[in-house]
């Protein structure tokens, strides 16, 4: 379920001697869902394709609905180059995900139509930093600073596009591990990318994660640099998911 998006922020840095006392702009992407693996991608990466419609459920289907506060999605952004030391990684996400899973007669059937609220995206909580093996804690300028570059205009718009939208379009391989094929809408820009999902089903309660890594560019956004490209904003996003939902009918 790859959940999901490609996504993008801007983070301040400062320079590491004296000597530069001033603070540089980075910006990153943040979006959803998938593999360790590099992004799939063909030869016509930089043309959007078609958004998918979305069958509405059957009687005999089963619809689990996104739990958004059990959920949580984390987007990672390093900086690179030469004076990638002057930069900071990034954690970005948070419990932004809703939407639905649908089940019919087995796993191949199941589709998803999934939501991302990009406004209430957060950036860099103590807590996913030490879980990713970076300094703890940030300075609050610099974290503000990131949110709203990575909001903005210039990268994921929210204003004019509030949500990044993720859908399935097939299922193959074993109910335990499917590889979910998905496309992602950022910014009107869509992608399509095949997502190997871990799936747990007890009771009413679906669990899917999974990771994968995304590019900026595949949406139309341009990494930040400065310094003649010397420290810029890496392109690649790795995303990691978890996706907890549920059969409010008991089915």
């Amino acid at each position: 379920m790859n959940m999901l998006l490609r996504m993008s922020l801007r983070c301040s840095v400062q320079a590491a001697s004296r000597s530069f006392g001033r603070v540089f702009a980075l910006g990153t992407l943040a979006i959803l869902v998938g593999c360790a693996a590099p992004p799939q991608r063909n030869l016509e990466e930089s043309a959007s394709v078609a958004w998918p419609s979305f069958a509405a459920p059957q009687a005999a289907e089963r619809v689990y609905r996104v739990d958004t506060a059990a959920s949580e999605l984390r987007i990672r952004v390093d900086p690179e180059g030469a004076m990638a030391r002057l930069g900071h990684s990034h954690i970005i996400g948070g419990s932004v995900l809703s939407g639905m899973v649908v089940l019919g007669d087995g796993h191949r059937s199941a589709r998803l139509d999934l939501r991302l609220d990009a406004s209430a995206l957060e950036v860099d909580r103590p807590q996913w930093r030490a879980e990713a093996g970076l300094k703890a804690e940030l300075d609050e300028a610099a974290i503000s600073g990131t949110r709203d570059n990575m909001l903005g205009e210039r990268v994921l718009d929210a204003k004019r596009h509030p949500e990044i939208a993720i859908r399935s379009i097939g299922v193959e391989g074993p109910a335990w591990l499917p590889d979910v094929t998905v496309r992602i809408r950022v910014r009107g820009q869509v992608r399509e990318v095949v997502v190997p999902v871990a799936v747990k089903l007890a009771g009413t309660r679906l669990t899917a994660s999974g990771m994968l890594d995304l590019l900026q560019s595949d949406f139309g956004i341009e990494p930040f640099s400065t310094a003649g490209g010397a420290l810029r904003v890496s392109d690649r996003m790795r995303i990691r998911f978890r996706i907890i939902a549920e059969n409010a009918a008991g089915q």
